[in-house]
């Protein structure tokens, strides 16, 4: 069974004599508990200074013209949705990604509830949140050298587009939830019927090792399988019927104020899984070059490597209850830019029979957020996954990975990530 660290020895001195003892008694750790992660780093000092650096991200690099040229910046505003469909245009973010959250958990917290749920749209690199009402779009964005950037868009036709940097969100998205970095936080919790939170009911950690009982409270799920058990649908209830579940999310998702139907439940798998992969990415780029700055080396990263990997190889995924259809509007545009061998095969390629993807690597492999990790990090964790791919890596923690699957990899990998598998 999977090792769950207590609360009480996740960060400090503590942590650093459980993880030893675990060192000691070579027991597996859970692939979503990166040891000592939730120990939030210094990212405001050298060697990151967070705060301090200019961003590169894809919001970054849409905003500079218009801070040219202000006048750019004027995009069609409709009357409903607002400047919304034209920044997910702009971003190349695709409205089939649609999820909606009921519960109030963003700072905007007021004008979310049941009947004007929050939307949530992503892509590889950028996410978007709007609110029907609500003043400002919330934007979130992968920077291959900061980690997450957080931004805002104000809801005024009067006033072209212009997107603002913000460090509020840092108050939730850099603390344990997000393993101690700027990034992602996704929560799993009850709410009463106007959706205020019930926090005694919260999930420690959203990702694809979470069990699906344990998943999506306060969001909207449509399409779920009616054997799958989720915390779904349910504001202030018990969930109904999937039936009677998917008739209320059309219901509010096919008026005018959201540019597509339906909370879907594939985008929120693909969530679920991308976000924490982001952050571990994040998480070992900074604590990376920490021990660069310290030490010269990464040789005291090793256990977190071998964790990063086990989360990258999907080791721990919690198994399907059953198959899943999912939205194939959502499919085409997760898979539009999807890399593929000459066999046309693609991380993209889903299963979602027994599991998520059909070949069992993460497709945020291939990002420019891992390429930029520092180079003796992203030289280990290649170095470790090449062994683990070809079968030389003994370790207990990859033993499950199927021959088959690991040779797929091996070769889709090689194809379409040259830069990445030289000398493989």
């Amino acid at each position: 069974m999977p090792l769950r660290f207590p609360k009480t020895v996740r960060c400090g001195r503590s942590a650093f004599l459980f993880i030893a003892a675990c060192i000691w008694n070579n027991s597996p750790a859970a692939a979503e508990d990166f040891q000592g992660s939730t120990h939030k780093l210094d990212f405001e000092k050298a060697p990151v200074l967070y705060t301090q650096k200019n961003p590169s991200d894809p919001v970054d690099q849409a905003a500079r013209p218009m801070r040219a040229n202000r006048a750019l910046g004027w995009k069609p505003f409709d009357k409903d949705q607002g400047y919304l469909p034209a920044v997910l245009e702009m971003l190349g973010v695709p409205p089939e990604s649609q999820m909606l959250v009921f519960s109030k958990t963003s700072l905007q917290r007021q004008p979310i509830s049941p009947e004007n749920p929050r939307a949530l749209y992503f892509s590889d690199t950028v996410y978007v949140g709007y609110i029907p009402g609500a003043p400002d779009l919330e934007l979130a964005a992968v920077d291959p050298d900061l980690g997450t950037v957080f931004y805002t868009v104000h809801q005024d036709k009067d006033e072209p587009v212009r997107f603002r940097r913000s460090n509020d969100c840092l108050q939730c998205h850099a603390s344990a939830r997000s393993m101690g970095v700027p990034g992602f936080v996704l929560r799993s919790l009850d709410t009463d019927a106007s959706g205020e939170i019930i926090p005694t009911t919260d999930t420690e950690h959203l990702s694809h090792c979470t069990p699906f009982s344990e998943r999506w409270g306060g969001w909207f799920v449509s399409n779920a399988p009616a054997a799958w058990p989720h915390r779904g649908n349910a504001p202030g209830e018990k969930p109904g019927t999937p039936e009677s579940a998917n008739a209320r999310i059309k219901g509010l998702s096919s008026s005018r104020q959201y540019p597509a139907e339906g909370s879907d439940t594939l985008a929120l798998l693909v969530h679920d899984h991308q976000t924490h992969m982001h952050n571990y990415i994040t998480r070992l780029h900074m604590e990376g070059l920490e021990r660069i700055s310290e030490y010269g080396h990464v040789r005291y990263l090793d256990i977190q490597i071998r964790a990063f990997l086990r989360y990258l190889l999907f080791t721990e995924e919690a198994k399907f209850p059953a198959k899943l259809e999912g939205s194939q509007p959502f499919k085409e545009a997760f898979q539009k830019n999807a890399k593929r061998d000459s066999k046309g095969r693609s991380l993209k390629d889903f299963n979602l029979t027994t599991r998520l993807f059909r070949y069992p690597c993460s497709f945020l492999i291939d990002s420019e957020a891992f390429r930029k990790l520092p180079q003796l990090v992203r030289d280990a964790v290649l170095s470790r996954l090449h062994n683990i791919l070809t079968g030389q890596d003994s370790h207990p923690d990859f033993q499950n990975l199927d021959r088959d699957d690991a040779k797929a990899v091996l070769d889709i990998l090689k194809e379409t990530a040259p830069d990445l598998t030289a000398g493989w």
